[in-house]
């Protein structure tokens, strides 16, 4: 049996998912946070809160 797959389901859990991947430098990128979303996250609210937040901290680290 297939393990289930890490799923993100609440903003707390995006938030600390996002920290982590843009920690690392070759995740900085709009590309990369949708690639993680769409692996990540089922409901269409949390979706649209990881890519907005995603956006707002990328924007910060390149400011």
């Amino acid at each position: 049996m297939d393990p289930q797959p890490f799923t993100i389901d609440i903003e707390a859990q995006a938030q600390t998912y996002l920290t982590d991947l843009l920690n690392n430098p070759k995740n900085r990128s709009m590309s990369e946070i949708a690639r993680h979303c769409a692996l990540r996250v089922r409901n269409p609210k949390i979706k649209a809160f990881f890519l907005t937040e995603g956006a707002k901290m990328l924007a910060e680290m390149k400011a």
